[in-house]
């Protein structure tokens, strides 16, 4: 690429090891959340839903990623290794807004085919999903493989607590919910039952997708991935 291997694997490291940091401490945070229910004695009957909310960076452009997202919208669509590198100290730090290599966003996005923002074959789009409820779910460490969308979540908790959804607030009459309990997967016995969703519809940037009964049909229509 023009460029001596070891400065871009210093760069590319440098990248990934920020990213490795983000995770971390955002573990270590979900894990403070959860120490306090604990201390309080109310983790037994709390229901916590924690979602791992992305699955890899941006593939954007260039190749190489850049420290910052704001150089393309002033024109600048290239940015050196050589320049990247004078970032290297603050990557990841609040003087820097950074994207990785498209490499480490392809690698990081299996098993799943393309990257985030292909919607289609679930990148960026599919994502861990872990609930705990002790005094309701008994099997701990259980599995479930349902399939269900981000929009189910407000429908368990609702059902979970017993509430109604309003059908006015501030004299507005209210949509119907459109997502579907998993309350019923709360249950070991449910563990194989099929999913209550049937159907659900993917799009992002022109990139398609249809999920349907256990099925899954998708597009990949081709497109930049300079934004």
């Amino acid at each position: 690429m023009g460029y001596p291997v070891g400065r871009r694997e210093k760069l590319f490291a440098r990248q990934a090891e920020v990213y490795a940091g983000y995770t971390a401490y955002t573990d270590h945070e979900i894990g403070r959340v959860i120490q306090a229910g604990r201390r309080y004695g109310q983790l037994d009957n709390t229901l916590i839903i924690y979602i791992d909310g992305d699955t890899a960076p941006v593939p954007k452009e260039p190749w190489s990623a850049r420290p910052t997202s704001t150089p393309p919208t002033n024109g600048i669509l290239d940015f050196p290794i050589a320049e990247q590198l004078k970032f290297y100290d603050i990557w990841g730090s609040a003087h820097t807004y950074p994207h990785m290599a498209v490499a480490w966003s392809w690698a990081f996005d299996t098993p799943f085919k393309w990257t985030k923002q292909i919607a289609s074959h679930f990148g960026g789009t599919r994502q861990g999903l872990a609930i705990s409820w002790p005094n309701r779910i008994k099997d701990a460490g259980g599995m479930r493989h349902q399939f269900h969308h981000v929009i189910d979540i407000v429908p368990t908790i609702l059902e979970a607590t017993g509430i109604q959804a309003p059908e006015y607030f501030n004299g507005i009459k209210q949509k119907p919910m459109e997502g579907v309990s998993m309350v019923d997967t709360f249950d070991k016995a449910n563990a194989d039952a099929p999913s209550t969703r049937k159907t659900q519809y993917f799009e992002m940037i022109a990139n398609r997708g249809i999920y349907h009964d256990g099925w899954y049909a998708n597009t990949t229509p081709p497109h930049g991935l300079g934004y």
